[in-house]
């Protein structure tokens, strides 16, 4: 198998990995805090720690495939998958912290944190982690995906409806986790659901573009130089 045709596999697969772990885990989360349900908890931790490895992985799959195109873009792109990440990674961190909260496992912890935590502790680790989804799966994602779109744009390597849709998800993304940040939405308010639908249809057509098609000549001329 050439190369160039591996790295499509590796990416597109790498994009897929990264779907199926963020909705898991979302949904792992939100029925562990509902139910107090450490088992959850867990589950949803497991998965993020997949999802951040895979994120690092793919951004270094495509920094191998698309550097000759675009060195600076690539680099940057790959830098920013691996702050996206290491983000994710410190996300987990609060989660951690509820489930020894909520398991009682907290050493020398007084004996009635231990039994009923305080739900004031519980609310501050919870929005803790959406803090941190707000920033490494909201605003990084929609820069890193408009280095990307324009790296895509630039190369050839793939149809150009992928880097167009590319940029818009990034633009209303990266507007939509500001209007958050700033307190003009909520994350769970409807238009920010609409606004993060274009970038996941994104990834979704990239992806299975990359695995079905792979990327166009232009790509394997450039790695040749």
């Amino acid at each position: 198998m050439p190369r160039i045709r591996a790295l499509a596999l590796w990416a597109g697969s790498l994009y897929l990995v990264t779907h199926v772990t963020s909705v898991a885990a979302a949904f792992a989360y939100a029925g562990g805090i509902a139910e107090s349900s450490v088992g959850l908890l867990r589950t949803g931790i497991a998965l993020e720690l997949i999802l951040a490895i895979a994120c690092v992985a793919n951004g270094t799959v495509l920094l191998a495939a698309l550097r000759p195109s675009g060195p600076a873009a690539a680099y940057t792109f790959a830098g920013l998958r691996t702050l996206e990440g290491a983000i994710i990674g410190a996300g987990i961190l609060p989660i951690l912290a509820l489930v020894s909260v909520l398991s009682g496992a907290i050493p020398g912890a007084d004996i009635a944190i231990a039994t009923s935590p305080d739900p004031t502790i519980v609310a501050s680790l919870v929005g803790m982690h959406a803090a941190s989804f707000l920033v490494g799966q909201g605003l990084v994602i929609g820069v890193n995906t408009l280095v990307l779109s324009w790296l895509l744009w630039r190369s050839r390597a793939v149809v150009r409806g992928i880097p167009v849709l590319g940029a818009v998800g990034a633009t209303l993304v990266l507007v939509s986790d500001l209007a958050q940040l700033f307190g003009f939405m909520d994350q769970t308010n409807v238009l920010a659901g609409l606004a993060a639908a274009p970038i996941f249809a994104f990834e979704l057509w990239f992806a299975g573009y990359l695995l079905f098609v792979g990327f166009r000549p232009s790509v394997e001329r450039a790695q040749l130089g």
